[in-house]
Formats: structure tokens, sequence, C-alpha cells
């Protein structure tokens, strides 16, 4: 499942950052601000008109366009 594809309030597991397609300046800077496999993540809310969404992650506070967050694959965190 895509990050941009979760609701308010899902949490989830980040499972594989960027595609082939995705430059890998846009992939180390996405690494360099903690969207690494594994972390725990959360989705808080989404920007009015759909552009953009707000994250917790690693107890912090990130927002991050949608095109972005489609390229990032997370796995649903049960329990």
């Amino acid at each position: 499942m895509k990050l941009s594809e979760l609701k308010p309030g899902d949490s989830a597991v980040i499972s594989e950052v960027g595609q082939i397609s995705l430059p890998s300046v846009v992939k180390r800077k996405l690494l360099s601000m903690g969207i690494t496999p594994n972390t725990s993540i959360t989705l808080l809310r989404r920007a009015p008109l759909g552009s953009g969404i707000e994250l917790d992650i690693r107890g912090s506070k990130l927002c991050m366009r949608k095109d972005l967050a489609d390229v990032i694959e997370v796995d649903i965190a049960h329990g």
C-alpha cells in the first residue's frame, strides 16, 4: 500500500522508499528526513485540497507532498 493511501489516524511501517524511476537525489533526501524502511509512521491529517499530508514520524511532525507519498510503500500496523 502507498503512504498516500492511508487515512488520518492510520499507522503503518515503511517497507520501501522510492522506485527505480525516483531520482537518487530525491531518495537520499527522503532517507535523510528519517523516511527509512521499518520505521513506524502515522498519518495525522491531509491538506484541504489533498495536495499534501502531515505525518508523525519518530516523534516529529513532517509535511510531505502527495506525489512523494505515492512512492513510499507501507504495511498497515496491526495492534
